[in-house]
């Protein structure tokens, strides 16, 4: 049963609320500027800030505090987020949000990136407003979004890294620069890699099984489920996806569903196959 947060204490930063289970210091916000905005009800254990000051407007990322819809331990969060400081300090990709700045902060420790005025692919209730605007693009520009996460995910793999916890809720949608961004990579892991949690962290649309089986190997196929997952949001239905539900071109199905097979040796076997075969289907369609 999921814990009911109502009864959690409210706390404001200049002038907006947001809950915690307890308070954490945070005046070392202040020099960064005013906040606009507050995410607190994150599953990861980050407590997330838009700020807007002398350094122009920034998405912050802090770990430390003990959010409401975290149940594990402030310094666990704190070390995941050290993991991806480290990831970002490594990887640079236009469609990848790059850190300005890392560190520690208060009782925890910060990221620090450029805000973006984009929204999260995942649908917000009671709207899937992003995702409908999204399938109204011409096809040339949705087809070119996806390109930019594939690749981004090509170098990622070609590093040695396999996507864990990679959700539509990662995927944000800039309409105005026409480009898709990726927000979060800080729980991807090093080859090898193998299932230590059960159940992996992420939507259940975008865990392949082997992300549900203790002590399986997460390779290359696994980060192909996801993106195969990314394109069903974008042409097709996650929870069906037969080629009725499809919108798409129908040769971009045909890689799609492969990607998605359940019998893992039945995926594209790399991120570099995957993308050179949705690649090959896009150059013989009509756009």
């Amino acid at each position: 049963m999921a814990e009911d947060t109502r009864n959690f204490p409210l706390f404001q930063v200049d002038g907006i609320t947001f809950q915690l289970r307890t308070w954490t210091e945070l005046d070392w916000l202040r020099g960064y500027g005013t906040v606009f905005s507050v995410m607190d009800q994150l599953p990861s254990g980050n407590l997330c800030f838009g700020v807007d000051g002398p350094y122009g407007r920034l998405f912050i990322k802090y770990a430390g505090a003990r959010t409401v819809r975290y149940g594990g331990k402030p310094e666990d969060a704190v070390q995941w987020l050290r993991h991806g400081a480290e990831l970002y300090q490594r990887c640079a990709h236009p469609a990848l949000i790059p850190m300005l700045a890392h560190g520690p902060a208060g009782e925890g420790y910060v990221t620090i990136f450029p805000w973006q005025d984009a929204l999260p692919l995942r649908p917000m209730p009671p709207s899937d407003w992003v995702r409908t605007q999204v399938r109204k693009l011409p096809l040339v520009q949705s087809l070119r979004m996806l390109d930019g996460v594939y690749d981004l995910h090509a170098v990622l793999a070609a590093a040695g890294l396999i996507a864990v916890d990679f959700t539509d809720e990662h995927v944000l949608i800039d309409f105005t620069n026409q480009r898709a961004l990726v927000c979060d990579i800080d729980q991807y892991k090093q080859k090898p890699a193998f299932n230590t949690r059960g159940r992996m962290p992420g939507s259940p649309r975008f865990l392949a099984p082997e992300e549900y089986v203790m002590g399986d190997a997460l390779n290359e196929d696994t980060t192909v489920y996801k993106l195969g997952a990314l394109a069903f949001e974008f042409f097709g239905d996650n929870f069906d996806r037969s080629a009725d539900t499809w919108m798409g071109p129908p040769k971009l199905y045909d890689v799609a569903a492969r990607a998605v097979f359940e019998n893992r040796k039945k995926r594209h076997a790399t991120v570099r196959d995957f993308l050179t075969a949705w690649r090959g289907a896009v150059s013989d369609t009509r756009l």
